[in-house]
This record gives structure tokens, C-alpha cells and sequence, in this order.
């Protein structure tokens, strides 16, 4: 009897229960799911990364590598600012005197003044005089004027006699335009060996004698006042 209980008990013992066979269509569609909750799981990291990366760019980064900021500290000011919103630190005085006007761009020819000047007013025997010529502008504007040898004259006279001028002999004269603001002068200076000229540097002959001598300078149309000096 108890041979045979025995064995019926390990007759009667559990077995594992076996699982549904999955079909491929099943499976392939099971993949597909984990497939694309995969794909989306990445997606979120990325962007989610971007988004923080982002986030400490912008606090790290300065006004000075900003090209808004750059531009907005060199703009022109506000409407506020000239509806007078800003504060009487910033805003003109109002006794502030008013920029000066600039000068006008037109020559005032009448402004171009010469003068002549003799360095001694009387020369000791065998001293030689220095003439010079001096233009200055003294009008509101600048001028371009020609301060070249073809437009300058040194000229001694004694009384009614054209003693010496300095076109009789000129030779290589030039042209030389220079552009002369409101106070600005230029001066040229020639050494006079008291000789005579005549027209075309014909020869002439004597020399001028002790006396009193008139210099006057000229340049182009203009001409300076009669500066006397004398010889001994």
C-alpha cells in the first residue's frame, strides 16, 4: 500500500505551463514600438541638452561680445532724448554759447592783403638791402593764391626812376598755388646787390647813389604800400 501512495503522488506532480507560441507579425510590430519609444526617448535628450547648454551660454556670456549691445552703446540717442525726458545733467546749458559758424567756402579776393618790408631803414656803403613780400588773408574764408616767382615783383624806385625790378631778369619763374586760411601769411624774402635792370635784363651801366629808395611788393593784383628806406 504504501509502495503503490508513492507512487501515485509523483504521478500527480505540477508541471510548468508552457507560454503562447508569439507569431512573427507579432514580434516584428513589438520591435517597430521599442524602435520608435527609443527614437523618441534620444530625441528628448537632445533637446533637452541643447536647451541647458543654452541656458548657461547665456548667463556666461558678456555685453561686449554682444553684437546688440555693441551697436545699441554706439547709437544715436532716443526720441526721449530730444523731447528733453533726459536729465539737466545731460542737457545743454541754456546760457551755452552757439557753435561757432563755419567760414564760407567762397575767396574773399578783397581780403588778400600785401605788404612789403625792408629788414634796416637805412643800409651803411656796401650793405646790401633784404626786401621781403608778405600775403596774408584776411577775410572769412579760405583762398588758393599763387605765391609763385611768376606772380611776385620787388621794385626800387627813386622818385620818377624805375631803379631795379626784379621781373627784368627773372629767369625759370614758377607757378606754386597754395590755399590760405582766414590769418595764414606767406612771406618771400630777395636780397637786392643795388644794381639796376632795365626791361629784358639789357645791360646798363652805374649803380644807384646814396639817397632815399621807395620798395614796393607786388603779387599777381595786388600790390603793397611804398615802404622808404635809404642808402649811405
Amino acid at each position: 500500500m504504501a509502495t503503490s501512495g508513492t507512487n501515485k503522488q509523483g504521478g500527480n506532480a505540477a508541471q510548468p505551463a508552457r507560454r503562447p507560441k508569439v507569431s512573427a507579425k507579432v514580434y516584428r510590430r513589438r520591435r517597430q514600438v521599442v524602435g520608435v519609444l527609443a527614437f523618441i526617448v534620444l530625441a528628448l535628450l537632445v533637446v533637452g541638452g541643447i536647451g541647458i547648454a543654452n541656458l548657461f551660454r547665456g548667463a556666461g556670456a558678456s555685453d561686449a561680445g554682444n553684437p546688440a549691445a555693441a551697436v545699441s552703446s554706439t547709437s544715436a540717442p532716443s526720441d526721449t532724448t530730444s523731447t528733453g525726458t533726459t536729465s539737466d545733467a545731460a542737457s545743454p546749458a541754456p546760457s551755452a554759447a552757439p557753435p561757432a559758424t563755419p567760414p564760407s567756402g567762397v575767396c574773399n579776393e578783397a581780403g588778400i592783403k600785401v605788404s612789403g618790408a625792408v629788414d634796416k631803414t637805412s643800409y651803411a656803403a656796401g650793405v646790401d638791402p633784404t626786401l621781403s613780400l608778405r600775403v596774408t588773408n584776411t577775410g572769412p574764408a579760405p583762398c588758393d593764391i599763387n605765391v609763385g616767382t611768376s606772380q611776385m615783383e620787388f621794385k626800387v624806385t627813386s622818385g620818377a626812376d624805375m631803379v631795379f625790378n626784379s621781373k627784368d631778369c627773372q629767369a625759370d619763374a614758377s607757378n606754386l598755388v597754395k590755399n590760405l586760411m582766414p590769418g595764414a601769411s606767406e612771406t618771400a624774402k630777395f636780397t637786392w646787390k643795388r644794381n639796376r635792370s632795365t626791361a629784358n635784363c639789357a645791360k646798363v651801366t652805374g649803380t644807384p647813389v646814396a639817397g632815399t629808395y621807395v620798395f614796393v611788393a607786388t603779387l599777381g593784383k595786388w600790390s603793397s604800400e611804398p615802404v622808404r628806406f635809404d642808402l649811405q
